[in-house]
This record gives C-alpha cells, sequence and structure tokens, in this order.
C-alpha cells in the first residue's frame, strides 16, 4: 500500500498544473516544517504538527508548550504571523493526545486571518490493514475569523481538519490530510494532501507532499539530516510560492532537551533581487522529558555497555575456539599415534604372513618328500651335465612405479617370486607409504637374493 501511495504521489506530482502560486490564508506555522519546504504531513510529530496533519500528535509522551514568530515577503506586500500551541497526553486513553493552538496571520494589502483549533489523535491497531505499526488518526476542529482583504468586512466561520499516517518498521510512512473544511468563508480554502516520508537509519529523512487547494495544485520536496545523536538537525526544501514567487528553503534546529529551537528561512529562487522569502523562529518545551546531557550520557553508556557485549562475546567466542583448537590437536596426537600402532601391526604382520609363507613351503616339502617314500634314506645323486646358464642380468635396475602397481607385483615382474618384495622395500623405504609405493617415484630394483 506504501508503494501505491508513493507512486499515486509521485503521478499527481508531475501531473500538478501550473495553477498559481499560495496566498496569506495557505502560510503554516513551524520552523521545522518551513525549513523542510513544507514537506511535513507524514510526519507532523511536534506541537506544530497539528496545522498539517491532525494525526501526527497521536501518542505524544510529554506536555508540550511552543511558539512561534515568522515574516514573509511577497509582492503584495510583508506578512507577519504567530502561533502558540499546547500539546498533552490524554491519560484515560495511554495513546491519545489533546491540543490546541492559536493562529495569527496579518498581511499588508493583502488579508489577515486568526484561527483558534483544538486537536485529537489517537493510535488504532487494525489488525485487518497490513501494516506492522498503529495507525495515527486525528481531528482539528477550528474557530476562524477570515478578513480577504477585499474591502468586506471579516467573518467567521465553524470548521475541521482530519487526518490518518501510516508507518512502517523501514522508516516508511504516507499520510492523508482533508483541510480547513470551513462553513461560510471563502478563505481558508479546502483541500486534500498525500505525503509520504522515509528515515533512514534516523538520520536521514526524505518527505513529500502533495497538496491541491481550491485551483492550486502543488508538490512540496523536503529532505532533513540529523547529527550528535539528534543535537543537530539541517533542512532544505522548496519553499512556499507565496503571490507568485517561488522560493528555497533552509532550516536548522537544536535540540536542547528538554527545549527544542528551530529556525528557517526561504530565499526567491529567481534571484535576491526579488521582493520574496522570509523567516521563522519556533521554540518548544517538552515538560518532563530528559535533558540532553543525560540523554547523551545515557546513550553514551548505552553504547559503551553494548561494545563491553560485543567485547565479551567475542572473548567467549575466542576462548571456545581455542578449546576447540586444543581438542582438535589432541585428536590429532591421538590420531597421529594410531596411525602408528597401526603401521607396526601392519610390518608385524607382514612378518607373521613372511614366517608363514616360509613354514607352509617346508611343510609342503616335507610332504613331498614322504610321499616319495625318501624320508630316512639316502638320495640318489644323479649326475647330470648342467646346463649353461645365460650371463646374469645387470642389477641395480631402476623403475618408475605405474598406477596400480605394488611390491609384489614388481617383485614378480624382476624376479619371479612375488615373495621377494622386501628386497625392493628395504632399498625404497623412503619411498614406499603404507605398503604401497609412491605413483611416479623411480625406485632402485637390487638383485635378486639367491
Amino acid at each position: 500500500m506504501t508503494r501505491r501511495i508513493l507512486a499515486l504521489l509521485l503521478a499527481l506530482a508531475l501531473a500538478a498544473p501550473d495553477a498559481g502560486a499560495v496566498a496569506f490564508n495557505d502560510v503554516l506555522p513551524g520552523a521545522r516544517a518551513m525549513g523542510m519546504g513544507s514537506a511535513y504531513s507524514a510526519i507532523a510529530d511536534d506541537a506544530f504538527g497539528l496545522f498539517y496533519n491532525p494525526a501526527g500528535t497521536a501518542n505524544t509522551p510529554y506536555v508540550q508548550g511552543a511558539g512561534t514568530v515568522g515574516r514573509m515577503l511577497s509582492p503584495k506586500g510583508p506578512l507577519s504571523f504567530a502561533t502558540a500551541a499546547y500539546l498533552r497526553p490524554y491519560e484515560p486513553i495511554n495513546t491519545a493526545t489533546v491540543g490546541a493552538a492559536y493562529h495569527l496571520e496579518r498581511q499588508r494589502n493583502g488579508g489577515d486571518i486568526d484561527s483558534l483549533l483544538f486537536n485529537y489523535a489517537q493510535e488504532y491497531k487494525v489488525r485487518s490493514l497490513p501494516f506492522s505499526r498503529p495507525l495515527k488518526v486525528g481531528m482539528n476542529a477550528k474557530i476562524v475569523n477570515s478578513d480577504a482583504g477585499d474591502g468586506s468586512k471579516s467573518k467567521f466561520g465553524l470548521g475541521f481538519d482530519a487526518g490518518v499516517i501510516a508507518r512502517s518498521n523501514a522508516g516508511i510512512s504516507a499520510g492523508i490530510v482533508l483541510s480547513d473544511f470551513v462553513t461560510g468563508l471563502a478563505y481558508p480554502r479546502p483541500g486534500i494532501t498525500l505525503a509520504t516520508a522515509y528515515t533512514w537509519d534516523r538520520r536521514f529523512t526524505l518527505a513529500g507532499d502533495f497538496r491541491v487547494r481550491g485551483g492550486l495544485a502543488e508538490f512540496y520536496p523536503g529532505v532533513e539530516a540529523s547529527f550528535h545523536q539528534g543535537l543537530l538537525r539541517l533542512r532544505a526544501g522548496k519553499g512556499l510560492t507565496l503571490d507568485g514567487v517561488g522560493t528555497m528553503s533552509f532550516g536548522l534546529g537544536l535540540n536542547f532537551s528538554p527545549m527544542i529551537l528551530d529556525v528557517a528561512m526561504s530565499l526567491p529562487t529567481a534571484g535576491l533581487n526579488r521582493t520574496g522569502g522570509g523567516y521563522q523562529a519556533s521554540f518548544s518545551y517538552r515538560f518532563g522529558a530528559p535533558s540532553f546531557t543525560g540523554q547523551f550520557v545515557g546513550q553514551a553508556a548505552a553504547q559503551a555497555e553494548t561494545l563491553r557485549t560485543d567485547l565479551s562475546n567475542l572473548e567467549q567466542k575466542q576462548k571456545t575456539m581455542s578449546q576447540q583448537a586444543g581438542t582438535a590437536e589432541s585428536n590429532k596426537v591421538t590420531a597421529e599415534s594410531q596411525l602408528r600402532v597401526l603401521e607396526k601391526r601392519v610390518l608385524e604382520a607382514q612378518d607373521e604372513y613372511r614366517a608363514l609363507l616360509k613354514r607352509n613351503d617346508e611343510l609342503e616339502y616335507r610332504v613331498a618328500e614322504k610321499a616319495a617314500g625318501l624320508v630316512g634314506k639316502p638320495k640318489p645323486v644323479a649326475v647330470k651335465a648342467r646346463p649353461k646358464r645365460p650371463a646374469p642380468p645387470a642389477w641395480p635396475k631402476r623403475h618408475v612405479v605405474m598406477a596400480g602397481e605394488t611390491l609384489r607385483t614388481m617383485a614378480k615382474q624382476y624376479y619371479g617370486d612375488p615373495n621377494q618384495w622386501e628386497i625392493i622395500y628395504d632399498a625404497n623405504r623412503e619411498k614406499v607409504e603404507r605398503g604401497l609405493p609412491a605413483e611416479g617415484a623411480s625406485l632402485v630394483i637390487p638383485a635378486p637374493v639367491p
């Protein structure tokens, strides 16, 4: 839903007609909002927020008193304004806030307006809507005295403002405001505002308001950056196009809690020689709020505690890893010892196997002698002419180990007897691992034992 609101807001901003400029009755108070170029309806979380979106004051944690004064220039004449506001939590409902504000404007050659507002706002958790945080809903009941500045008498009117703010845990908020629905007055003109804001890491806020009032449709973008844990805030945005003069706004905020000071100014975009722009200064006091020094100390202590916890976790991980490394080293030593024992057993088994082979040959020889009836009798000696043997081969020889070859296969190849593999083994111990010659190794083949 938030993405749809953002897309709708952008589309409306691009399609907004050039319908003139705001007049005296479109000026709203608050130096923070002015510094952000009036892109404040999706935030509206201070005492002046009820002028932008009456829902923004919901669940205010402290009693607040605020005031602001400002002056703006235009081709018609200078405009001066002042505002006083008061907010407090509504104890019967722990997420509700009530408040009141008085705002007056005076413009030479323009008009005058006085507004008295009574605000009620509350947070609601609507389970049927896909929002991770409660909705803020609020309403202003207002009494307005307006003089259009055309020579007619001033008139009183009764009206209301209403607004909603939806928020997510990702720092995105969106708001809708119906403002200045007042009976019996041509000024102020009723309007509707679609707004959105995105806050990244509690340090950078990007906001935009699309406002349609009477025949005028305008888009107000603004930004705010927070430094030193909220002590200093810098702002910029598109200012009000008062009486046809476009402006660019800038602002500065200092959070000397429980007092907050904000200043803002706007400059004409067409050049400083144009009659336009203005300035404003606001202050607010939050009764019972912690001092900014206490906040810094508390935040620093919290960060130090977090760092200590992280350091303790790292030390515990290091200790665990050291224990695991010690266990692995112990297992390695044990495995190497077991391997040596197994290798010794293999050599012993090979020796036993050779002894058994030798014993078997002796038994076979005795059985053959017994079968021939030669046991205990002198054997006839047959004198035969010995055949001429070929010349003995030259020893030692060299052999490159191929894949799959063993000492027994090489003994059979060179000696004709696989049981003489120990001769090759004794001459090449460093090239034999676990009874097998290393593939590709060059072995020395000694002369066979007669």
